[in-house]
């Protein structure tokens, strides 16, 4: 799983490159892709897609699959939930992201997570999907799709060790 996500990690750096090399290649990126893109996506830097790439690729590579399953929940379910009900229903804003999107963000990762986790005690993904979803509402420069899933296995990693 890890290798073919890499090699999809390195298809979309490739695909990223060149968008920003080629017009041909960004007026058909464009064409097709305008519509899931944010701002900043065009402006600088690397899609939303790609990032998620890197956080799954590094997420899996890192952490054993027992904590990197819940944590790629965080990311998926945790921080399109944030998004949905953030937008839908802001309330509590926080720089550029709202409280009510954080609150639905960590029940319904921590509820996914719970329901198909095996090994880990509960304590520990409720904990750890906190903390993922306070570093998805945290003015961090780096890309959430990368830092919620590393911190819900480090918070995890970390958890298992101490208790």
């Amino acid at each position: 799983m890890v290798v073919l996500l890499g090699c999809l990690s390195l298809i979309a750096i490739l695909l990223e490159i060149s968008r920003k090399k080629w017009d041909i290649v960004e007026s058909l990126f464009e064409k097709h892709f305008n519509f899931m893109l944010r701002q900043s996506e065009f402006d600088e830097g690397l899609t939303g897609a790609t990032w998620l790439l890197f956080g799954s690729t590094i997420t899996l590579f890192l952490f054993p699959i027992q904590i990197a399953v819940p944590s790629l929940l965080f990311l998926t379910v945790g921080d399109a939930f944030a998004a949905i009900i953030g937008k839908g229903i802001p309330v509590g804003k926080i720089g550029d992201k709202h409280l009510s999107g954080t609150i639905a963000g960590i029940v319904t990762s921590c509820a996914i997570a719970l329901w198909i986790n095996q090994h880990l005690p509960g304590e520990i993904i409720i904990l750890s999907s906190v903390a993922s979803m306070l570093v998805e509402v945290a003015p961090i420069p780096m890309n959430d799709n990368l830092t919620i899933p590393l911190t819900g296995g480090l918070v995890m990693s970390y958890a298992m060790m101490v208790l």
